[in-house]
């Protein structure tokens, strides 16, 4: 029997009989499998009205009102799953995540923290703590805590990524290519570690290592706008201006990107071409949404070309 036609049979089940609370629980979690959150937050009302102490209903209403976005409910739902049952490590996580996705970084680090005082290996908790650190930059906390989850989740890529970030800002750059080769090894298609690996090569000067990365950044996720730029960037630096315009050129008729267009107006300006470095700028503007180089900038130098004044 498919998802479908268990979820036709527990609804026929229910209208046969509203008191089948089973039938319900399990409409429920379907329902929430499928996507069906204000199916489930209908049943899980009517639950509640007969269970009024059950943690486990309002867990699965912040679950829904989580998926629906409505952090604020999802918040009071879990909160009163904690006051019910507060040693349940996934209602913890759970409400740890919530404080974090409305920016209460306190309150979720201190929620995070019981879920390993209850369950002290759980790798997840301890790479969700690392990330909380790193925003707060404490850089070495945040090792310690990426080490922890993949002490007892080697395989948690996420993990080794976010150390390997962590190792780049300290300067580590050894360490931190071993962890970035560490994810591909686990994730031959994570185009990140790719990435982030040509920075590295691209700010040690290995051009043609850095080149090799970004091929295989683009071989993995075509739309890294990033990978292009910098790729460009070492084109030229290469001498290779015709292949960089070339390439960006192609880029820019499928993705209307400032800082391509910006890139372009770079190399006509190496060509001696002002008009067409004039054109280039103005449409780097145009499109200032994904423009990063500084606009005032760009503005002086198109009075610079004489466009504006």
């Amino acid at each position: 029997m498919n998802e479908i036609e268990r979820f036709e049979n527990l609804q026929t089940t229910i209208k046969l009989n509203p008191k089948n609370f089973q039938a319900r629980r399990e409409l429920i979690m379907l329902c929430l499998d499928m996507g069906f959150e204000k199916v489930a937050m209908h049943h899980i009302k009517y639950l509640l009205n007969v269970f009024p102490d059950d943690a486990n209903l309002y867990f699965n209403a912040g679950i829904c009102w989580e998926k629906l976005k409505n952090f604020d409910n999802a918040l009071l739902a879990y909160e009163k799953a904690v006051e019910l049952k507060p040693d349940e490590p996934d209602f913890l996580y759970n409400l740890a995540l919530v404080y974090e996705a409305k920016g209460d970084i306190d309150a979720a680090m201190d929620n995070f923290k019981k879920v390993i005082y209850y369950k002290n290996e759980d790798s997840n908790a301890f790479f969700s703590i690392g990330i909380l650190y790193s925003k707060k930059n404490d850089i070495k906390t945040a090792i310690k805590c990426f080490k922890k989850a993949i002490e007892y989740n080697y395989s948690d890529y996420f993990a080794h990524f976010y150390l390997a970030c962590e190792y780049k800002k300290l300067g580590e750059i050894d360490f931190a290519l071993s962890e970035y080769r560490k994810v591909l090894e686990l994730s031959p298609d994570y185009s990140w570690a790719y990435f982030n690996i040509a920075q590295i090569y691209f700010e040690l000067n290995r051009l043609e290592d850095a080149v090799i990365m970004l091929r295989k950044t683009i071989e993995k996720n075509p739309k890294d706008m990033e990978a292009y730029k910098l790729l460009s960037q070492i084109m030229i630096k290469q001498g290779q201006i015709d292949d960089a315009l070339e390439m960006l050129t192609d880029i820019a008729q499928n993705n209307e990107n400032g800082d391509i267009y910006y890139l372009m107006a770079r190399i006509f300006e190496l060509n001696e071409d002002n008009d067409s470095r004039r054109d280039c700028l103005e449409l780097a503007l145009n499109y200032n949404d994904t423009l990063t180089f500084p606009i005032e900038s760009i503005k002086q130098e198109l009075k610079e070309v004489g466009l504006i004044t």
